[in-house]
């Protein structure tokens, strides 16, 4: 008899199937393998344990718009950082939903002032702490700063300009979430980036966020799509005009 994933999984192919034919199926298959591979992979080479998936139960999770833990796949996070640029020492990257800390630990690998992880599962939470701990890979930011807190009502730094998100929420706590990042633009106007894996999923559907970001990269990937979103209208330090945020360098 199936179990209640196996089924999950096995309906989904189906769907897949019947909706995108057989040769995108069985293409995502062979590119989820191969990202699966590389995860741990990557893990062993870098002395970290991120890449089994947790699910709702397992976390204690029993709001539906909290998302069960899967990690963004390596290859995944580092093709958008390209699309990035990092001004060394003074920006702050903020991982929403940074689980077992994989995606706090790669972007200490850019010269960024500060890196936040912000969890609410405490089992992730002391999963990233120890991970944290224990990876051999140096780090161009020496200041990792996890935080255990509801991504609903933790206070933004008025320095952080870089969001990274793979699908970690939807519904009442993605709008709180954005309507937080939107206030916190509004009040300390600065120019920032988004990157959203998967954002088509739910994002895009859910918020209104033509009002106030642009889209500047849609790339595709082990998850689907990764984009890359900047406010287009910021109000600077030192003016009271509203100017067009300058194009991002590619």
């Amino acid at each position: 008899m199936l179990s209640f994933d196996q089924k999950s999984l096995f309906e989904k192919v189906i769907h897949r199937l019947r909706t995108q034919g057989p040769s995108e199926t069985f293409l995502l298959i062979a590119r989820r393998s191969i990202g699966l591979v590389r995860s741990y992979r990557e893990d062993l080479r870098r002395g970290v344990s991120t890449s089994r998936v947790s699910k709702d139960k397992e976390l204690g999770i029993t709001n539906p718009q909290y998302h069960w833990y899967a990690a963004t796949d390596y290859k995944t996070f580092h093709t958008a950082m390209t699309h990035v640029t990092v001004d060394p020492g003074r920006d702050v990257f903020v991982d929403y939903g940074s689980g077992k800390g994989r995606i706090v630990i790669e972007a200490a690998a850019y010269s960024f002032a500060k890196v936040i992880g912000v969890e609410f599962s405490e089992m992730l939470h002391e999963a990233a702490l120890e991970n944290v701990r224990t990876v051999q890979t140096r780090r161009a930011c020496p200041d990792i700063d996890l935080q255990l807190a509801d991504a609903t009502t933790w206070p933004i730094p008025n320095s952080a300009n870089v969001f990274f998100f793979f699908n970690p929420f939807d519904g009442e706590i993605l709008a709180r979430v954005f309507e937080n990042l939107r206030r916190s633009v509004t009040q300390c106007p600065r120019p920032i980036t988004v990157i959203y894996v998967r954002g088509e999923k739910f994002f895009e559907k859910e918020i209104a966020w033509k009002e106030w970001l642009i889209q500047r990269q849609r790339i595709p990937c082990v998850e689907g799509t990764v984009a890359i979103y900047e406010n287009y209208l910021w109000t600077a330090p030192t003016s009271s005009r509203v100017i067009p945020r300058p194009p991002h360098p590619v």
